[in-house]
């Protein structure tokens, strides 16, 4: 069913159960098309997202305790990123810090999560330092 036939029938089935039940139609059609647009918005990021933030972290620690390529880190993480609509997580702060957080998470020294998040974010110094808010938290 696409997306204009499911809103014909909620729309249709909403002005029913409005005429039976003295409901107010403006609300119900707001209601029902924010329903439906919701699962087509992009994340404007992992701030609001804790789910996000805490499967960042994991990924990260589990990635710092065993080591391995930054490469391959970074595929994880944008793949995690890529399923909540976050197609640049670089430049995301929220995934930034929740990387920071996995590596304290990981039991990383300050200096050593500094130098593994410039070797992870190619020594992007703005996105170093997001990292370390986030192994601060």
């Amino acid at each position: 069913m696409s997306r204009t036939d499911r809103f014909c029938l909620a729309t249709t089935l909403v002005l029913l159960a409005c005429a039976a039940g003295g409901c107010s139609i403006s609300y119900s059609v707001k209601s029902i098309s924010d329903s439906i647009s919701s699962p087509f918005r992009s994340s404007s990021g992992g701030e609001d997202d804790p789910a996000y933030r805490d499967e960042v972290a994991s990924f990260t620690a589990g990635y710092a305790s065993a080591g391995g390529d930054a490469a391959a880190f970074r595929r994880g993480i944008a793949s995690i990123a890529e399923k909540r609509g976050i197609h640049d997580w670089e430049d995301d702060d929220a995934t930034c810090r929740a990387i920071g957080a996995g590596l304290h998470k990981a039991g990383l020294s300050q200096s050593d999560a500094r130098a593994q998040a410039g070797r992870l974010l190619s020594d992007d110094a703005e996105r170093v330092k997001e990292v370390m808010k986030g192994y601060g938290n």
